[in-house]
């Protein structure tokens, strides 16, 4: 007998708290199907919904989205012999409906989409509390399901659309959805945040503002085929988190990195990470193999910055610094000039680096950033370019830059020059955050497989347009059915 694979996961999930806003933690998990239901229920719910985003930023398979791109590649070591894990890079056969990455990516969206969902029901169930209360408590899930199917969307395309309503079945029949009709679903859920998630900052948990922006690269990611991208909506968007007055640039770029500024005036969204409960491990696959864990630059990276990245800052950019390892020294002070593989004192990531708080297994309590303030500027002034507006876009990247002291100028002359050097700058700003694989295929398919053919040597040759999504897993093949081979995202049937 079929069971659908997307709610098999939900025993794998330990409710332990992600930060001091995710403290509680009932005696007993009372499933919201039941007809008790409390606010220590709720809670637990939501704990479940919020812990479900971390896995996207956290352990091996928070790379994806960075490399495998113009902006980062895979370690010659890890993509020859991790064959899965190497065909993010590799654009080859490994890369099918096995593999297990892509797979992960799945899985995680709609386990949270499920934690999402019950915990939506049972809000509407308690009659506890006020109805100011049980709406923003709706609308905090809401933008849980909808950052899980706004990933959904952006990896896969098209897919079964699970709501609270949804009938559960022994025998699921779940087909594809339009990726129209996805995105207008993630509209609705985002619309709802914006008009009931309480406005005051609150950390760990998405404020007005924050559903906000989600909209905003909503309406910028959205492929142009699906009649969602709208660069006016999104400049409105814009301009209405300006009118919050939360956010503003971090003065010094370098702090953004720095956990003492966690949740600080840039963040418009981070994962709260915790130790022992829910500890960040990214760090440790970005480090250097040549030295121990512990040490300061230290790991077991797995990806490297692109040659392309690491050449597009000038001199007095502040950013390069603030990204990028390039020395490296053993624990009696000596900088290491040779290492058994060159690539282990090669150029590394630095933005995930916490030794001062490292924990046992090299994890540590860092935030991730989902969206910040500076991301959110880069794009409006797309939206101002796509209005022709090019000195004001000019004016919007200035603030970026000028944050970071870069000093060359902005040359582009022409609305495409524009475009280029701004998605450049996104590069140079947000670089290894997870954001360059959206923002390639977001410009069009075509265009992503010739950035990535030709500026990540793995990929030159095998990588192709229907690699802007990822195939289906098998498991939902052959486990929903209302998916069948013939379902498959092109390229991999």
């Amino acid at each position: 007998m079929k069971k659908i694979y997307i709610y098999a996961l939900t025993g794998l999930l330990a409710l332990s708290s992600c930060d001091d806003f995710l403290k509680e933690e009932p005696e007993n998990f009372l499933s919201a199907e039941s007809d008790v239901v409390d606010e220590a229920l709720i809670e637990a719910e939501i704990q479940g919904a919020y812990k479900s985003t971390l896995w996207f930023k956290n352990g091996r398979q928070g790379f994806i989205g960075i490399s495998g791109t113009d902006e980062a590649r895979g370690k010659t070591v890890e993509v020859n012999y991790w064959a899965e894990q190497g065909a993010i890079d590799r654009y080859n056969t490994s890369l099918n409906a096995d593999n297990w990455l892509t797979k992960w990516l799945w899985d995680s969206s709609y386990f949270g989409i499920s934690r999402a969902n019950t915990a939506i029901n049972a809000v509407r169930k308690y009659t506890g509390n006020t109805e100011e209360w049980r709406l923003s408590k709706e609308s905090e899930v809401r933008f849980v399901r909808a950052f899980d199917y706004f990933m959904l969307a952006q990896y896969f395309g098209g897919v079964p659309l699970i709501t609270e309503e949804t009938a559960l079945s022994a025998t699921p029949d779940y087909p594809r959805v339009n990726l129209t009709e996805i995105y207008k679903y993630i509209i609705q859920d985002l619309e709802f945040c914006e008009q009931h998630l309480i406005t005051d900052y609150r950390v760990g948990r998405p404020t007005v503002g924050a559903a906000k922006a989600m909209l905003m690269k909503v309406y910028m990611y959205a492929p142009t085929s699906t009649g969602i991208r709208d660069y006016a909506k999104a400049k409105r968007l814009f301009e209405e988190i300006e009118g919050l007055g939360k956010y503003s640039l971090q003065p010094s770029y370098a702090d953004l990195f720095d956990p003492d500024f966690e949740n600080g005036v840039e963040s418009v969204y981070e994962f709260q990470f915790e130790y022992p409960d829910e500890p960040n491990t990214f760090q440790y696959f970005c480090g250097s193999r040549a030295l121990d864990q512990f040490t300061v630059g230290g790991g077991f990276g797995i990806f490297l910055p692109s040659e392309r990245y690491l050449g597009l800052f000038d001199d007095t950019d502040e950013r390069f610094d603030a990204s990028v390892r390039t020395e490296f020294y053993d624990k009696n002070g000596n900088r290491l000039t040779s290492a058994a593989d060159p690539e282990y004192i090669a150029p590394h990531c630095k933005k995930y680096e916490d030794y001062d708080r490292m924990m046992d297994a090299g994890v540590s309590a860092k935030n991730i950033y989902f969206i910040r303030y500076a991301d959110l500027v880069l794009l409006y002034a797309e939206c101002l370019l796509a209005e022709n507006d090019l000195a004001g876009a000019k004016q919007q990247v200035a603030r970026v830059r000028d944050r970071a002291k870069a000093s060359a100028p902005i040359t582009a002359s022409t609305a495409t020059e524009m475009l280029d050097f701004i998605y450049e700058e996104r590069m140079r700003e947000l670089g290894m955050e997870g954001w360059r694989r959206m923002d390639l295929i977001r410009r069009g398919a075509d265009y992503f497989a010739d950035q990535v053919d030709k500026y990540n040597p793995f990929a030159k040759g095998n990588v192709q347009p229907f690699h802007a999504f990822y195939p289906i897993p098998t498991n939902e093949i052959n486990m929903n059915n209302g998916i069948g081979q013939e379902d498959q995202n092109e390229g991999y049937k």
